[in-house]
């Protein structure tokens, strides 16, 4: 039987209208008519039926609107900031309102909610009222996380007109482009506002969030051709490749993609969300140009044929692509490069057998190349076997028929080094040469484990657990004594550490915390139940916390490692780095006051108190530190970096995030110093992308800039 649904909104077209008016399309330039799109939404709510995602919009926004303090007091803003928010949230995550036997926390993942929403939920009803600046902020997100999950994917059909698809297209063969062009016409139209230049990447943040809506809204509109038209994805596909849409008809031979690659990645994403048959259509129709639309002479210095590949190679290995990958047409694309061979279809049909080898790409690499690849691979064996961790297993036939060097000629370790690497997860390249542990002598050292968080991590490869986050393992090596810093998910940390316990390689002496944030220190309870009553290490606030070390008092793990533990207060007021030290090797665990590339938001601090954190205490370290944060964010700093500075230190930074998924470790104090914009403060560029000289002033202004994109 029929479901019928009643809505406040007599058309749908009222709804879309509202929609309009509290997200205004990039070109409008008309007055500012949120208010009564604010006035329409409380007549609605008297008629019942009212979903909350547009009763929380009405709220968040009038709660804007109500920000003047020549009108009202600061105290009845923050309030009202506070009541908006809150009814926001808990609508969505309370469980009595949703009759399921989950925590907040679990039902904000489920829905894709940032958990920071919950917790200043949390902080907004039971303590203090956030700050001006942190309501702002998580106002803002709030309605840009409303327009991602409610109103971009609202049903526009209509707008398409009646007629837009009166053409027939059952049985349209999709090679005939006659019959797809009343279709193709309805794409172009739907595309034309992403035509022009407005997508730029180099936009300022506050324009490029605007583009991201238009294209939402574009993308939802296209979902609705493709499932009107049965043939809709594959004209789609047709009119992204012949309007040089995903790749510019002026490019050059060489040039990279990475500015398409984050200019239309996202939208791409949103229509195969809502139509997945998009994907293969897509991967099939670029596959097909590359055999058949492909110069018979000369295919291999074609800029087009060449923006392709990289366009099929980047949605085949790009971990953004990761979730849709399940879609891809592989047994057709491999068809079509063998049937139809040139350089191209060539290099493609390698990535396709690598890919299924569970290899990265290995195409143009030369025969040296590729020995000095498995020289380092065999070089980090040694290393993981002298902890007890090597793991054997066969290697890749392209690159078993190399000859590998002997054990022999490998060097032998000078001093004390720094390690992070993935347990159990072991380099790329394994190796079946035997190594004599005793043949390798090491020195007692910092062994830093950057713990991994899930078994379907594991096998992906990825070194990351929930939301990105990073687990430490700390261990002093003459003495086995061992800290475990921010174990915040102990179902996928403690049988790690367990495992290592039981086989006598780690003494567990204490729990060390970076602040008191769920996603750090929300597992230190069920930690404490399963290994005893540890020592908890952190902020004032930290589950069970035991000791909270003074800025600047140090202590040790074992013999050889020195701690010193550095106050840094913004993004939490109970924020603590923890700077190692073990001879010449340094390291600094920086949990979220520092990010490789970026910063943590200011949730309970300011502009002021982010700068002294970077820029005196973090940067007076020595420039050879090894920076470890809490988070594998850098892909998303590094779009920021680039907006705001195309210095070759970021160009680099971002290479090495497109390349690899992990980066912790990676870099440096120094690094930071010169990649990151906000310890760039005083730097003129930066000073004058924000309009500020002022060193604090330009914090203030990234981070806006930030929390804006």
């Amino acid at each position: 039987m029929a479901k019928v649904i009643f809505t406040p909104w007599k058309e749908h077209s009222q709804l879309l209208a509202v929609r309009d008016q509290f997200y205004p399309p990039l070109t409008y330039d008309g007055p500012d008519l949120r208010s009564k799109a604010c006035a329409t939404i409380s007549v609605w709510k008297i008629r019942g039926n009212l979903p909350h995602a547009v009763e929380a919009t009405a709220l968040l926004t009038d709660a804007i609107l109500h920000d003047d303090a020549q009108k009202n007091s600061v105290f009845s803003i923050r309030a009202t900031y506070s009541a908006a928010f809150c009814r926001f949230v808990t609508g969505l995550v309370d469980s009595k309102l949703h009759g399921q036997r989950k925590t907040m926390f679990q039902r904000a993942v489920d829905l894709g909610l940032p958990a920071s929403f919950v917790e200043l939920r949390h902080e907004a009803t039971h303590r203090e009222l956030p700050s001006l600046t942190v309501l702002r902020n998580a106002t803002q997100r709030s309605l840009e996380w409303l327009w991602d999950y409610y109103w971009a994917k609202t049903d526009v059909a209509t707008v398409l007109g009646p007629d837009a698809l009166t053409a027939p297209t059952d049985g349209v063969d999709a090679d005939d482009a006659d019959d797809l062009e009343p279709v193709t016409a309805v794409v172009r139209r739907c595309l034309e506002p992403l035509l022009g230049d407005g997508g730029e990447t180099t936009e300022p943040p506050r324009k490029k969030r605007k583009v991201q809506q238009q294209q939402a809204s574009v993308a939802t509109q296209l979902v609705s051709v493709c499932k009107s038209c049965g043939k809709g994805g594959v004209a789609l596909a047709r009119v992204l490749l012949e309007e040089a849409v995903l790749v510019p008809s002026g490019r050059g031979l060489g040039s990279p993609l990475a500015d398409e690659f984050a200019k239309w990645d996202r939208f791409l994403q949103s229509i195969a969300e809502g139509y997945p048959p998009f994907v293969p259509a897509l991967l099939e129709g670029m596959v097909d140009a590359l055999a058949y639309e492909a110069p018979s002479q000369d295919a291999k210095n074609d800029a087009r044929c060449e923006g392709i590949y990289l366009w099929l190679d980047h949605i085949l290995r790009s971990s953004d692509w990761e979730s849709r990958r399940w879609l891809l047409p592989r047994a057709y694309l491999k068809s079509v490069c063998e049937g139809a061979t040139n350089h191209w279809t060539a290099l493609l049909k390698e990535t396709l057998c690598n890919l299924d080898d569970g290899l990265p790409r290995l195409v143009d690499l030369d025969r040296s190349m590729e020995t000095e690849m498995v020289t380092e691979a065999l070089k980090e064996d040694v290393d993981l076997k002298a902890f007890g961790s090597l793991r054997s297993t066969t290697i890749s036939p392209r690159i078993a028929q190399l000859q590998a060097p002997s054990p022999h000629e490998l060097p032998r370790k000078k001093h004390s080094t720094v390690d992070c690497n993935p347990l159990p997860i072991y380099p790329v390249f394994y190796t079946s040469v035997a190594v004599q542990k005793d043949a390798y002598p090491v020195d007692s050292h910092v062994y830093v484990n950057q713990h991994t968080c899930s078994v379907v991590r594991l096998l992906t490869s990825k070194g990351t657990g929930k939301g990105n986050n990073y687990a430490y393992l700390v261990t002093d090596e003459p003495t086995k004594k061992s800290v475990i810093i921010d174990p915040a998910n102990p179902p996928e940390v403690a049988p790690e550490l367990q495992s290592q316990i039981k086989a006598g390689k780690i003494d567990l002496t204490a729990i060390v915390n970076t602040h008191h944030h769920w996603d750090h220190a929300g597992g230190n309870n069920e930690m404490l139940k399963t290994f005893g009553q540890l020592p908890v290490i952190g902020g004032a606030n930290c589950q069970s916390v035991t000791k909270t070390p003074a800025h600047g008092e140090t202590f040790t793990i074992g013999e050889r490692i020195s701690v010193k533990a550095l106050h840094t207060p913004c993004h939490t007021q109970d924020s603590i780095c923890y700077f190692m030290q073990d001879g010449d090797e340094r390291v600094v665990f920086t949990g979220d006051t520092l990010f490789i590339g970026g910063c943590g938001r200011f949730f309970e601090g300011t502009a002021p108190e982010m700068h002294k954190a970077l820029n005196e205490t973090l940067a007076s370290l020595p420039d050879d530190t090894k920076v470890y944060p809490g988070h594998e964010y850098t892909k998303g700093n590094v779009k920021f970096c680039l907006a705001v500075s195309q210095s070759e230190p970021i160009k680099k930074l971002a290479a090495f995030a497109e390349q690899n998924q992990q980066t912790q470790g990676k870099f440096t104090i120094g690094d930071e110093k010169l990649h990151n914009v906000f310890m760039r403060v005083n730097d003129p560029e930066i000073q004058q992308k924000t309009g500020k000289t002022d060193p604090v002033e330009v914090m203030a202004a990234l981070r806006e800039m930030k929390n804006a994109m």
